[in-house]
């Protein structure tokens, strides 16, 4: 009877963010019955409210690994810039002449009103020159922005030494900022969506934004009691500390991330242990990673432009009529390489349907010509290498050496991509800067 009874009961673990909570006795009269063991701890405590509060949704399963890592610099620059920026404020402010009984309360209200102006001006025409190459290389924009940023308040420190000159400080110095916002928020966009993991962007958005909001709450106390006890002279050191603070805490914050989509210098890197090593193997995520500069580019021995306009096409290497209506009537080929000797730069035309697998294999490719091209070393005559020998061959037929290229449906292309997918990297999407033309 008891066997019967036992036949009609079975048990279900329930996780909450991976880990167990509650296991349930399911019954057959359509009941569960929880019968866990462990203790669970209050739903009050403090960690659980913090996580309530600034955690995304189901961490740590809803996020990339680097996401605590990247975070715990995050708020430490956070802070740092916190504070030196309410020191450069109080500077500002001093050379405004706020506080003394001299002070001109409508130049100040002037000079505020037109250094605002400027930063908007700044921040218009920066984006327009700018904004398209933020994705590609978002480390090291959004380092660039953080050394903005500590310009900026450098500037605001110096205001009260060259008051006659305030007004050209200040808006220098507001220019900065702009600058700064717009390239942090663009590139801590492509940020979150390398960290989102379950399609919540906003989420993660949402509660670093509340995480940093709670760190600047914090920073604003101990404003306040550093500005109403601390000498003058004891600004600039107090300022340099919390900057060098400020620039460590954002290199490591770039350094730990581990980003799984090609950029031109990620993608390179990794083709140039590929063509060293014979095809065996590539750089892992992490190691591509590390090996990225985040202030610097990589030095890559050609230049690139994919998706350009035929007007932009020196008149030199120009495709013939030939060219341009095989690659027209060829269906299945979505672009045309061109490469002009003379300022060693590949010129790539592109059709309206290319996808992110082409722009990798229009890179694939170039990296390979580019090798053959430069490389003064002997290849052996097997594997990856045994291609790299035949393309030198025929170096003076740029066409034959695409024939090479393209030989198998891609037979070179399909090799790396798979040994690319089988250590994590992701071909959905890709971080290249394309122009906006297409070839119909």
């Amino acid at each position: 009877m008891k066997e019967d009874e036992n036949k009609d009961k079975f048990f279900i673990q329930e996780y909450e963010c991976g880990e167990k909570t509650n296991l349930y006795r399911i019954e057959n009269q359509r009941k569960c019955i929880n019968v866990s063991t462990i203790n669970k701890k209050s739903n009050l405590s403090f960690l659980s409210l913090f996580r309530a509060f600034f955690y995304p949704d189901n961490y740590p399963l809803s996020v990339s690994s680097d996401y605590g890592i990247y975070q715990f610099y995050n708020i430490f620059q956070t802070g740092c810039i916190a504070i030196s920026g309410a020191l450069a404020f109080s500077a500002l402010f001093r050379g405004m002449g706020v506080g003394e009984n001299t002070s001109k309360y409508l130049s100040a209200a002037i000079v505020w009103l037109l250094k605002d102006g400027a930063g908007m001006i700044g921040r218009i025409i920066f984006a327009w020159g700018f904004a398209s190459s933020l994705d590609a290389d978002c480390k090291r924009w959004h380092f660039l922005g953080d050394i903005l940023n500590d310009v900026a308040c450098i500037l605001d420190l110096i205001t009260p030494y060259f008051q006659p000159a305030l007004l050209f400080i200040s808006s220098i110095s507001n220019i900065c900022r702009a600058v700064t916002g717009v390239i942090h928020g663009s590139t801590r966009t492509v940020i979150f969506q390398h960290q989102a993991r379950h399609n919540n962007v906003a989420d993660i958005t949402a509660k670093c934004s509340s995480l940093e909001t709670m760190v600047s709450l914090v920073a604003l106390f101990v404003n306040v009691a550093l500005l109403s006890i601390l000498p003058i002279s004891f600004i600039w050191p107090i300022f340099i500390i919390l900057t060098c603070g400020h620039l460590w805490g954002n290199y490591k914050a770039k350094r730990c991330i581990l980003f799984n989509v090609f950029n031109h210098q990620r993608f390179h890197l990794v083709c140039l242990e590929y063509f060293q090593t014979n095809g065996k193997q590539i750089l892992s995520i992490e190691q591509v990673n590390d090996q990225e500069p985040i202030l610097f580019k990589t030095s890559i021995p050609y230049y690139s432009h994919i998706g350009i306009s035929l007007n932009s096409i020196p008149e030199r290497i120009f495709p013939t009529q030939e060219q341009l209506e095989k690659f027209h009537t060829n269906e299945y080929e979505r672009f045309l390489i061109l490469y002009d000797k003379q300022t060693n730069t590949f010129y790539v035309l592109l059709k309206p349907h290319s996808d992110t697998d082409d722009l990798i294999r229009i890179n694939f490719f170039i990296e390979i010509l580019s090798c053959a091209m430069n490389t003064t070393r002997e290849y052996s005559n097997e594997g990856f290498h045994l291609l790299i020998n035949r393309i030198q061959k025929q170096l003076s037929n740029l066409n034959t050496c695409l024939d090479i290229l393209h030989e198998d449906n891609n037979k070179c292309y399909e090799q790396f991509k798979q040994i690319c997918l089988q250590n994590g990297y992701n071909f959905h999407r890709c971080l290249f800067n394309i122009d906006v033309y297409r070839i119909q």
